[in-house]
């Protein structure tokens, strides 16, 4: 299904985004329970600044770059698979209904790139993506 990009460059994308998402993760982990207004938490890990939706990691951060580097260098219409495979692993479409979502990726302008660098959920979608189409 795959035609522009390859496997190697989605896992190398989502491995990126793992790393991006730690990053953001580990500069979010400072914050207390108290500074956010969240109730104390009773049992379980618990990350309170999960639900803001900040952006804590700057353009510059190195992890941030190299995802967004990867991603803006694909060729167009890697980039609309990338797209597409992230609508796949979110279950907006099917891989039976590939080509209709890489036809839905192409009208996509540039500012696609940074919704994808923003997307803290980039990895797990890019993967499901993945695994949807091999098995789909």
């Amino acid at each position: 299904m795959l035609q522009n990009l390859t496997t190697s460059q989605a896992n190398r994308i989502a491995d990126l985004a793992k790393l991006a998402r730690r990053a953001r993760d580990k500069s979010t982990s400072s914050f207390s329970e108290r500074q956010l207004g969240e109730p104390d938490v009773v049992r379980g890990e618990h990350n309170p600044a999960a639900a803001i939706g900040l952006e804590p990691l700057p353009p510059t951060h190195p992890a941030r770059a190299s995802l967004r580097d990867a991603i803006a260098a694909l060729r167009p219409e890697a980039r609309w698979e990338l797209q597409a495979l992230v609508w796949v692993g979110r279950g907006e479409f099917g891989a039976k209904s590939w080509d209709e979502a890489v036809t839905a990726a192409s009208t996509s302008d540039n500012a696609a790139v940074e919704a994808l660098v923003d997307n803290p959920d980039l990895h797990d979608l890019v993967v499901r993506g993945l695994y949807d189409l091999a098995h789909g």
